[in-house]
């Protein structure tokens, strides 16, 4: 999560949506200007000029901020005078994709690699890691504060460069494509399409967690030319 009390901005990280990459890429207007550089993982750092949450192992600690931290907590923590007068944002992903995202890396977690088997083990193996209730990143708490939607903007997974480039043009920032870190890749099967991952009990499973998403971001089961990512 950051705040940036010199370009008034929030920004709440939700999981397997790219948010460690975009974190990275606004961490520098949170940041005296030259004391910026990147870091995969990071500690808890608090100034004037803003708050970047602790990202990573560092996080295990729980200081005052961290990675992905409520929008309530933030409000609380910041003020609720602060917290109005900020722009806030966050990336949102379509669930289907982010389900298959979570569970892969979830598997390579567990392994230290990723062997990819045929496509009916690999829908089997979905299946089952759905069933057993396996922890999914359903994470509203970044953007729902009581059941309402709380932020102000948007950045779409599936649209990431031009919507990064609209909140840029919305908080007056510059928007610098090579700048944008490329962290957390590689862990999925880009062989497959989203829909062939999917059976038709481990689709309901997700349309169930992720009702509200589906409805109030407007998502829908991806169509079979959709490549997972």
């Amino acid at each position: 999560m950051l705040v940036s009390h010199l370009h008034k901005f929030i920004y709440t990280k939700t999981r397997k949506t790219g948010g460690t990459a975009i974190e990275a890429y606004f961490e520098r207007f949170c940041i005296p200007a030259g004391q910026w550089s990147l870091q995969h993982h990071r500690q808890e750092y608090r100034s004037e000029y803003g708050i970047v949450g602790a990202r990573g192992p560092m996080q295990r600690k729980r200081g005052e901020y961290w990675s992905h931290m409520p929008a309530a907590r933030i409000r609380e923590k910041i003020g609720p005078a602060v917290w109005e007068k900020y722009r806030k944002f966050c990336a949102i992903r379509n669930p289907f994709d982010k389900v298959i995202s979570a569970y892969y890396f979830n598997r390579f977690k567990k392994r230290g690699f990723v062997d990819f088997y045929s496509l009916d083990r690999e829908r089997e193996a979905l299946e089952q890691w759905l069933v057993e209730g396996r922890k999914l990143p359903v994470d509203r708490e970044m953007y729902l504060i009581a059941g309402q939607f709380c932020l102000d903007m948007v950045i779409r997974y599936e649209a990431l460069t031009a919507d990064l480039e609209r909140v840029c043009a919305s908080l007056g920032l510059p928007w610098i494509p090579s700048a944008l870190p490329r962290l957390k890749v590689g862990y999925t099967p880009a062989g497959f399409a989203t829909a062939d991952l999917y059976t038709d009990r481990s689709r309901r499973i997700v349309e169930d967690a992720f009702s509200f998403e589906l409805q109030f971001f407007s998502y829908t089961f991806p169509n079979e030319a959709g490549r997972v990512t």
